[in-house]
């Protein structure tokens, strides 16, 4: 019987790094960590779960490399996202060491580039995450969909040249203008904000949970809907089983959209 591939879960405390880590625990040796107790040495792939990404310390993407495992993580922040995919110098330590650097394997962009690519990469679409309201509300979470600087309208441009408008959409009809609110902050201070509506928020956390990412194009729409909150990290779980072969700095666009979209069907 072939060893489990050793995955270290960087965040693994939080919302989706707790989801992640049950996740992959019966294919993959699993090791949880923090941003402050972190070993990568003998790893075959790091999966990073631990938002705000706007704060992340970019070292630790060079440190996996430098170690020999992929990297992968749910960042919906432009900034992260693109910093890791135009980064010639990772590019090229990644494709000595024979791993892949692959960002943004969540809702938001991989989902969102799917279908658009399933609707035939129109001219322009708006993109719509939807968010039920009964789900756990974590500080790092409500900071980063708050701030929302998706990667989508320019990962869109660079890779089918179309135009894309994103949006956030909330249940609860007071939400939505909170989080707006909230984007306002600076970065440290949205955080300490985040974490005192994530405990506000406790008591009102009633209604669906999951969410959806829908694509609208004139009177086409594709979507594709998550039960619960294990929606935002299955992208990275379908991406852990397909990286043989894989090397440098990539984006998700590197895996068939229609095979994505199968597996989000049958698993969320």
């Amino acid at each position: 019987m072939a060893a489990k591939r050793r995955v270290v879960v960087v965040g693994a405390r939080g919302v989706f790094g707790s989801l992640l880590v049950r996740e992959l625990e019966n294919d993959f040796e699993v090791v949880a960590a923090s941003r402050g107790n972190l070993d990568f040495r003998g790893a075959d792939a790091v999966a990073c779960a631990a938002g705000p990404f706007q704060q992340l310390d970019r070292g630790m993407v060079g440190d996996a490399v430098d170690a020999g495992a992929h990297w992968l993580d749910i960042a919906d922040d432009a900034g992260w996202f693109f910093d890791l995919l135009d980064d010639k110098t990772l590019d090229a330590r990644a494709m000595e060491k024979g791993v892949a650097v692959i960002p943004g394997l969540s809702s938001f962009p991989a989902v969102a580039g799917a279908l658009v690519r399933k609707l035939g990469a129109p001219k322009q679409v708006t993109i719509t995450l939807k968010i039920g309201n009964a789900n756990e509300k974590g500080a790092a979470a409500m900071s980063s969909a708050a701030s929302l600087e998706s990667p989508n309208r320019e990962l869109l441009r660079r890779e089918l040249g179309i135009e894309a408008e994103t949006r956030v959409e909330l249940e609860m009809p007071l939400a939505t203008p909170l989080l707006r609110a909230l984007g306002l902050f600076q970065p440290k201070a949205r955080l300490y904000a985040a974490k005192l509506l994530s405990w506000l928020a406790k008591p009102f956390q009633f209604g669906s949970s999951g969410g959806a990412v829908e694509v609208r194009a004139g009177d086409r729409v594709a979507s594709a809907r998550g039960r619960d909150q294990r929606f935002a990290i299955l992208p990275l779980v379908f991406a852990l089983h397909r990286l043989e072969g894989l090397r440098g700095c990539l984006s998700p666009s590197v895996f068939d959209h229609n095979e994505l979209l199968r597996y989000l069907s049958s698993r969320a």
